[in-house]
Order: structure tokens, then sequence, then C-alpha cells
């Protein structure tokens, strides 16, 4: 079993990594082999959104984001770590997550797990984590819960042991979601309403992006 963390932050040795290292730990103590990918000094480009994953499979930018969807993909539970900066997470991590549109269109995520890490100066924390399993979601993931604080200063969060702790038991109720293959109602309803949707959209640009099409068509979601 794999559990993939991606720190979404330049700061690799700040307030986020603190509660990311926690989850891993706990999942690590769990049984899992874990992974810890800043996205920090990584060549990211933006999503141009040409159309070519739709079309064709594939992306035109052959960069450190398609080795990053590589390790998703191998992934039973990924963990995303970002702060909370401007009331959404930094530039590196949404440069991932819009580049993994296809992801969404075609559910790529599905059986694998998820839970957010986040963290503030002020406040937004537990909105920014929860922003972060939502894209997991609309992935196909089913996300566990979330680790949010508040910073105490650099290196440092309020009520640091209680935090940890919880961060910790995050780590290792991932671990039991994927060994027990759980399943979360109120995610699957809210999936299934979403499906729908995604599966008029995937109709009506059935020639203009014909590789989702016929995903969906072998998936036997049509």
């Amino acid at each position: 079993m794999k559990v993939l963390g991606i720190l979404g932050t330049p700061h690799t040795g700040g307030n986020t990594v603190l509660l990311l290292d926690a989850v891993l730990k706990g999942a690590e103590a769990a049984g899992a082999e874990v992974e810890k990918v800043p996205l920090a000094g990584l060549d990211l480009n933006f999503c141009v959104a040409c159309g070519r994953c739709y079309s064709k499979g594939g992306c035109g930018f052959d960069d450190d984001t398609e080795l990053l969807k590589a390790k998703m993909m191998e992934a039973d539970g990924i963990v995303l770590a970002a702060p909370n900066w401007m009331l959404s997470v930094p530039a590196q991590m949404k440069a991932l997550m819009d580049r993994c549109s296809l992801h969404v269109h075609t559910f790529l995520f599905t059986g694998k797990y998820g839970a957010a890490v986040a963290t503030a100066g002020g406040s937004g924390e537990e909105g920014v984590a929860e922003y972060m399993n939502e894209w997991m979601r609309i992935c196909g993931a089913q996300t566990v819960g979330i680790a949010a604080a508040k910073a105490a200063g650099v290196g440092a969060i309020m009520d640091q042991e209680a935090q940890v702790a919880k961060a910790v038991d995050l780590g290792r109720d991932l671990v039991a979601a994927i060994s027990e293959k759980r399943e979360y109602p109120d995610q699957a309803a809210a999936h299934a309403e979403f499906s729908e949707r995604m599966k008029a959209l995937v109709m009506h640009m059935a020639e203009k992006a014909p590789f989702q099409y016929d995903y969906w068509e072998k998936m036997g979601w049509l």
C-alpha cells in the first residue's frame, strides 16, 4: 500500500510540512509505504486549456507534473498539503490541480482515498483543506478527513502537540480506509450527481474530445 504526500508550498520547512509529516508518520506506522514530494523547485507548467488531454489522452507539456501524475496513479492514498494563501492554495498546488483536468473528466482517482492538510496565519485553513479534498473527490477519490491548524510562528502551530496527534490519527485512518475499502455514502451520492452532469458534457464533446468519450465507453458509463 502506497501513500503519497504532496507538499504544495514553497516553504519546505514550515508549518504545513509539520502536519503533513505527522499524517505520513501515522500512515507509515499503520503499515503503508509513504513518500513525500515537495512541489517547490519542480518544473510545473500552467495549464493552457488546449484540450489535448481530452482529445488524445496526454498533455502537451513534458515536465515534472507528468511525473507527479504517475506517482498519484500509483498511490492508494494521496495527502495534499498547503497553506492558506489568499483564501486558496499556493500557485504550485493550483498548477498541479489544473493540469489534472482529465482526472476530473474521467474520474481517474476512482478507488483511491485522500486526505488534506492546511495551515493558516490567521484563518481559513479548514476551508483550504476542504477545497483540496473536494478536488480529489471530483477526480473520483473518497476522502477521509482533514488536518488543519493555525500558525504560532515559523515551523510552529497553535496547540501543537494535540494537532500533531490528530494528524497522526488521520494518517492511520487513511490507511484503515484503504484496507477496508471503506465507503462514504454521502460522497457516493455527490459523485453520482456530478457524474450525471459530466456524462452530458462528455457526450456533448464526443467529436472534439474522443479520448474521454472512448474512456467512458470502455468503462461502461455511457
